[in-house]
């Protein structure tokens, strides 16, 4: 009976030895799909020039988890002004927590394949050939520390080298990203920066036209439209290579990309429609690259369209405005039909982005039952 126990207490000691050596060696194979999964993610945010549109890419992922109960409860601010404040640190918050999360998972990993059977024997340290010592040795070799309390040995030793020049690696990616990131930033807020004086804060099409439009029969206009082609085809180029440019916010007042992009195009919308005459070519040029770049950014953010819809009676107080400044028109009913037809190629997509991205509404774009009435607004 006791040989009996004993070889029964040595038969479960090897059932468990076995048990645990085969997870062991289940290590090896999931550190080298996490780092994969990590150094692919980072490379197709931070190198490839164009949108990486997988839906199982990390980063969206974890956008997706991190934006929704933050837009969530940005929302829900009483003022303008602390929704903006709050919501301006989403995205260079979620950016910095990526950085962590890349560096992390890489620390993880790596400390996976030293763990492994193939890189244990090496391992040597207080304690042993340890998870935890394989995590302390990761980290430390990955941000290139390297205390020297715990070495590796053997082959262990090229995984250690190529954990460090990961790390070396990564710093450097991201140093370079950053400056090319904030440039195109800026570029971006100088043009919104230079319409607040042209179409009101927040902008709007219909204001745009009237400001520029009298006096000098559109000239003025017709080089808005021609800068705002180029500018908005800088937005789709750098918005699409670097998607969460497009969460960055505005530092002015009652600005978004979004609705500055809105404005321009239906100032552009309302020339072609309306205007007997103008700026026609420049408007034409403008409208075909603001709808390419609105459809290309829509279609990349996977947004459900809103239904935009913008009152006849709106239109006609537009029309009525103009001519007073001294416009030519079309007729209204033409106008009317013109304007509709063109207007609904972006109007939904480009209130759907608005929506998303939860930008202050502007006349005609975003979400306009959140516009408060001009009594509250004084009020306020």
């Amino acid at each position: 009976m006791a040989e009996q126990g004993y070889l029964g207490r040595r038969f479960g000691r090897l059932a468990l030895e076995v048990r645990f050596g085969a997870m062991r060696w289940l290590a090896l194979p999931a550190g080298i799909i996490l780092l994969a999964a990590t150094l692919l993610d980072v490379f197709h945010t931070l190198v490839v020039p164009r949108a990486a549109r997988g839906r199982l890419r990390l980063t969206k992922i974890l956008f997706r988890l991190f934006w929704r109960p933050v837009r969530w409860f940005g929302i829900r601010f009483r003022t303008a002004q602390a929704r903006e404040r709050f919501l301006a640190f989403a995205a260079p918050g979620f950016f910095m927590g990526q950085l962590v999360i890349w560096a992390a998972l890489a620390v993880v990993a790596y400390a996976l394949i030293y763990y492994s059977p193939p890189f244990s024997g090496g391992l040597q340290g207080t304690g042993g050939a340890t998870f935890a010592n394989a995590l302390y040795f990761s980290g430390s070799t990955l941000f290139t520390i390297g205390f020297g309390d715990v070495v590796v040995s053997g082959a262990a030793r090229a995984v250690a080298v190529a954990e460090g020049a990961t790390g070396l690696g990564l710093v450097a990616v991201v140093i370079a990203y950053l400056p090319v990131f904030y440039q195109a930033f800026n570029r971006r807020e100088v043009g919104i920066l230079l319409l607040d004086a042209r179409a009101g804060s927040p902008p709007s099409g219909p204001e745009l036209l009237r400001r520029m439009l009298p006096g000098d029969g559109g000239e003025a206009l017709g080089a808005l439209f021609v800068q705002w082609e180029s500018w908005a085809a800088d937005v789709l180029e750098t918005h699409l290579s670097y998607p969460l440019l497009a969460y960055f916010r505005s530092p002015h007042d009652n600005t978004s990309w979004v609705t500055s992009l809105g404005a321009v195009l239906d100032g552009a919308t309302l020339v072609l429609a309306a205007l007997d005459g103008g700026p026609q070519d420049q408007a034409r040029m403008l409208y075909a690259t603001g709808v390419h770049a609105v459809e290309d950014l829509f279609y990349y953010f996977r947004r459900p369209k809103w239904h935009s819809v913008i009152e006849r009676a709106e239109f006609d107080e537009v029309l009525r405005d103009l001519k007073d400044r001294g416009a030519a028109l079309r007729p209204a009913d033409e106008a009317w039909d013109r304007f509709h037809t063109l207007r609904k190629a972006y109007g939904g997509r480009l209130t759907a982005l608005a929506v998303m991205l939860a930008a202050p509404p502007s006349e005609w774009i975003g979400d306009r039952s959140t516009i408060p009435e001009p009594e509250a607004e004084r009020r306020s």
